[in-house]
């Protein structure tokens, strides 16, 4: 039956080419849009690690190069001053300082060389002290930064789980240091010692920066201390602030006021944390949105094309039908031939766009395409094989219904 299904097939095969070739595109398009979307909802089952609710994200423009130690130490002490004064407001919670934030567009990231050849990378934040309670991150091992580490000759830092486990594997990261390899082109021993210096004091579970539809990620926080006399120690690009329940949107302008009068000719831009999450999260779903579109066209093109071509091919075949019909051939088995051919084109376009996927794990890709697990790769396959085949064999559902319809006397009168 399959033999002579191709045979059929072949016997047009100029029409059925292009057929099958808008059908192969058309499962590459629509598995992209399929890919994306699971990954989406794949990364959206996973916890983003923090509490945003009635928190606002304070961007600072200092108008001042800060390249001058004495500059830095300058900025360093208003920036002290800033927190304290906006601490003390009766509408804020909680006051805390830090290079970036959840949903802002800024991003720090880093790597590290680990003993024995492998290399780690990781989203890289530098936060006060007062971070973890301003965003209720929790705490799995260990502790967050406080005074007790004032006094440490490391850097302390915090990371999320997913870093620890693949430093450390299945053992305690708490109190542990990050084991860098030794720089080739660095040989003294002091600047080595100082790279070995991180030492984690605690672990948290998750650490998402960019919401709920980034992919998880290596995470790790350096301590910010606004006190600190070193001049090379960073200086944080925002400040946020936590409302006590009930504070108007008009405590903004009271918020503005009090930081410009502390902090002189320095600008502040307020935004409230949600609506950068509403910007986040439109940001990965426009584009999404755009090949959604462009495929649906795609797809649409197919289905009036493959109607078409089936409702024609049905009329030129009225003797082949017919001829059929006068055998004994049923209705059904005639709907099955129609549909089995379309069938047939639909599997030989699968398959070659199938041979064609395999190949992707295979190459050099950006991280965040060879990110995605495996299992969200097959579950995209197969969906997008199932819909696919709906698709077509829809397409030729009526078509195969005229088919049926055809009499044997139309056979015989045919000319």
């Amino acid at each position: 039956m399959t033999r002579h299904l191709l045979r059929l097939i072949w016997n047009r095969k100029r029409q059925n080419f292009l057929l099958t070739v808008e059908i192969f595109f058309s499962f590459l398009t629509l598995f992209g849009v399929v890919l994306i979307a699971m990954q989406y909802a794949n990364n959206a089952r996973h916890p983003v690690g923090y509490q945003i609710a009635r928190v606002w994200s304070i961007g600072v423009d200092r108008k001042e190069p800060a390249g001058d130690p004495a500059v830095r130490a300058r900025h360093r002490e208003t920036y002290d001053q800033l927190v304290r004064a906006l601490g003390d407001m009766p509408e804020i919670e909680v006051v805390a300082a830090g290079f970036t934030g959840p949903y802002s567009n800024s991003n720090w990231g880093s790597g590290t060389d680990l003993t024995g050849g492998r290399n780690v990378n990781f989203g890289v934040n530098s936060v006060t002290d007062g971070y973890r309670d301003l965003f209720d991150i929790p705490i799995a091992e260990g502790r967050w930064f406080s005074r007790e580490d004032d006094a440490a000759t490391w850097k302390p830092v915090v990371i999320n789980r997913r870093l620890a486990h693949q430093i450390f594997g299945e053992g305690n990261a708490v109190g542990q240091i990050i084991p860098e390899a030794p720089d080739r082109d660095d040989p003294d021993p002091a600047s080595a010692a100082k790279r070995l210096s991180k030492r984690i004091v605690g672990v948290i579970d998750e650490f998402r920066q960019d919401g709920e539809l980034s992919a998880p990620q290596n995470y790790l926080f350096y301590r910010m201390r606004l006190d600190s006399a070193d001049p090379e120690a960073n200086l944080p690009e925002r400040i946020f602030v936590r409302l006590r329940p009930g504070t108007p949107a008009s405590f903004e302008e009271s918020l503005v006021k009090r930081a410009m009068a502390v902090a002189g000719s320095w600008s502040f831009e307020v935004e409230a944390v949600e609506d950068m999450r509403t910007d986040k999260l439109r940001s990965y779903t426009t584009p999404l949105m755009v090949v959604g579109t462009i495929a649906g066209f795609l797809l649409l093109m197919v289905a009036l094309g493959l109607t078409g071509v089936v409702w024609q091919s049905v009329t030129q075949r009225i003797r082949e039908f017919g001829l059929r019909r006068a055998k004994g051939a049923t209705i059904p088995n005639v709907r099955v031939q129609v549909l089995s051919e379309i069938a047939l084109m639909t599997s030989l376009a699968v398959v070659a766009a199938v041979i064609l996927l395999a190949q992707v794990p295979l190459l050099p890709l950006p991280r965040d395409l060879t990110g995605i697990p495996a299992s969200v790769f097959m579950a995209s396959i197969v969906v997008t094989v199932i819909a696919i085949y709906v698709l077509t064999l829809a397409c030729g559902w009526q078509p195969s219904r005229l088919a049926t319809r055809i009499q044997p006397a139309e056979a015989l009168h045919y000319e």
